[in-house]
């Protein structure tokens, strides 16, 4: 579905990330974790093609193509989408309407998107213009709600967990589940170990990013328990002692 081939990121002339490798097959779930400033936001803005970040080495694969220098609208058709951190609120435009416009763009069906809506607990905020006077975790329920709206075949998730309570966190740890089981792919960039443990059975991998690369990947069992314990540097010696 998504493949990452020894990919390079530099913002202007400073390389940010190096030999990043990663292989994310269908209805699977890719979990990213590193301190801050380890370059998880960067590494999913890069895949998006989202200036100033660039890809100066290796390839971006989707479904067979190379889709590394294209656009991010041109992969977002594709469906490759990014959900970010703090999205901007559009006055002036109501997020039902906007979500509205999703569906008949991306043929989705209304069964689907009431799921959607249910386990999100978004219904209040349609009426309301998009990401506007909305509390943190209302901004991350609705932005989760039209990411995972049009099906995409490849989510990128930029910590969905940041400044949100912890109802929210499990309304959108079931949403997540919910896209899985409808084929989407993922990329979970996240801080919260109560999100990891809910989504636990469905994570394929668990990816360590440090000092701009990644320098572990293994199961859930394996990584997540050792971090808790160790911290991130005590972790990965702990890691590179199991082999």
């Amino acid at each position: 579905m998504l493949e990452l081939r020894e990919v390079d990121v530099a913002v202007g002339k400073r390389k940010i990330l190096s030999n990043i490798n990663m292989v994310v097959k269908p209805r699977e779930l890719h979990v990213v974790l590193g301190p801050n400033g380890s370059g998880k936001t960067s590494l999913l803005n890069a895949v998006m093609g989202i200036k100033p970040y660039e890809v100066i080495k290796g390839s971006i694969i989707f479904e067979g193509s190379d889709i590394t220098q294209e656009p991010p609208h041109v992969k977002a058709r594709k469906g490759v989408v990014v959900a970010y951190q703090i999205p901007p609120p559009i006055k002036g435009l109501v997020a039902g309407r906007f979500a509205e416009e999703l569906m008949r763009r991306f043929n989705v069906e209304s069964s689907y998107a009431e799921v959607l809506s249910e386990v999100l607990e978004v219904r209040d905020l349609l009426s309301k213009y998009l990401f506007d006077k909305m509390s943190g975790g209302e901004k991350k329920r609705l932005e989760t709600f039209l990411t995972l709206l049009t099906k995409p075949k490849v989510a990128l998730l930029d910590e969905p967990d940041s400044g949100v309570d912890v109802e929210s966190l499990n309304r959108m740890s079931e949403a997540l589940k919910v896209a899985l089981s409808k084929g989407t792919s993922m990329v979970l960039v996240t801080h919260s170990l109560h999100m990891l443990r809910l989504l636990r059975d469905h994570i394929t991998s668990v990816h360590v990013l440090y000092g701009g690369t990644v320098v572990h990947s293994g199961l859930y069992d394996e990584v997540v328990p050792s971090i808790e314990r160790y911290g991130f540097s005590g972790a990965l010696t702990q890691l590179a002692r199991m082999g």
